[in-house]
């Protein structure tokens, strides 16, 4: 029975991996900027901590939407004003 089971054809373990066709963009720097805004106003507006203000200097920047909607009302925009979708280069619609 062993030995059936080893001459068995199994076919190989597929890892499918997704990978998003669109990216977030973070403007956040670009409106700052705009509007004559330093960073550490914008942390004092959302009330939030250092630590995650600077995390949102990052160009990848992706915060959770209750963060999201902190920081744009804080700028006076919408969320999709601040961080919007673009396509990935090369990436399938």
């Amino acid at each position: 029975m062993a030995q059936a089971l080893c001459r068995a054809r199994v076919p190989p373990i597929v890892r499918v991996v997704h990978r998003p066709s669109h990216a977030v963009e973070n403007r956040l720097g670009l409106l700052l900027a705009a509007r004559g805004i330093p960073w550490s106003e914008l942390g004092r507006r959302t009330l939030l901590p250092a630590r995650q203000v600077a995390r949102l200097r990052a160009r990848d920047a992706n915060p959770r939407l209750a963060v999201a909607e902190r920081v744009a009302a804080a700028l006076g925009v919408t969320v999709e004003e601040a961080w919007r979708l673009v396509p990935r280069p090369g990436a399938r619609p």
